[in-house]
């Protein structure tokens, strides 16, 4: 799968002392949210991000190893959930690609290093969307999804995804806020559980998740978005 951007070096992997902790929308004295903060805690601690220079963009490679009583491509645990809340504490604007993976394996492990962009060309990407609309609003999802579903007509079989996402924004924007709402405009390609409720896809099955930002200032308020995925054996 094309990459704009190279997965941190494998001498920069330190390992977790336990399994990442999803995101929370609880209240903030909530259990969860003690615990995702107690666990970002220790998670910058390990990385040392504060070392890293401060001026250059930085990737971000999450690992998060399961039991293998517990299938990588159901049951929830989406990826973007995972990659968030380390993003959003180091800073998302400090950080320029972020890459995820979901793996029945003993243990846990992130890797945070300068970005390094890939040589060679990219290859076309399966869905292309500009967007115009504020990204706040349900229109804008709508675009996404109906783009989405005129590539693809029928959801790819069940079973594992790989998925890469290039985000083209301006650098006053929050990229990490996008990832959600555009995976979730994904449906046509997922599979929705409920046809009433299609910006709620089957994005569990995404066990390779790799998000890469952009910089364009040109774009103004406008968001271009590349997507290419492929199915992975299980």
């Amino acid at each position: 799968m094309t990459r704009l951007f190279a997965t941190p070096d494998v001498a920069l992997r330190v390992e977790l002392p336990g399994m990442p902790v999803l995101e929370s929308w609880n209240a903030a004295d909530h259990p969860d949210q003690r615990r995702l903060r107690a666990y970002l805690d220790e998670l910058i601690r390990l990385v040392g991000t504060d070392a890293l220079p401060t001026g250059e963009p930085l990737a971000l490679e999450l690992v998060v190893g399961l039991p293998a009583t517990i299938a990588p491509d159901r049951g929830g645990r989406d990826l973007d959930n995972y990659l968030f809340p380390v993003v959003r504490r180091i800073g998302a604007g400090r950080v320029a690609a972020v890459f995820g993976r979901k793996l029945q394996q003993p243990g846990s492990t992130v890797a945070v290093g300068v970005a390094v962009r890939q040589a060679g060309p990219l290859e076309p990407p399966h869905l292309h969307v500009r967007t115009t609309t504020s990204t706040d609003s349900p229109a804008w999802k709508h675009a996404i999804h109906e783009a989405c579903r005129r590539v693809s007509a029928e959801p790819l079989p069940s079973g594992p995804i790989a998925l890469c996402v290039r985000f083209g924004v301006s650098s006053r924007r929050n990229w990490s806020a996008l990832w959600k709402p555009a995976i979730d405009a994904l449906g046509p390609l997922l599979g929705t559980p409920n046809p009433k409720h299609p910006f709620c896809p089957n994005d569990d099955r995404i066990v390779e998740l790799d998000l890469h930002r952009d910089v364009d200032d040109l774009l103004a308020d406008d968001v271009v978005i590349d997507f290419w995925w492929r199915r992975l054996a299980p």
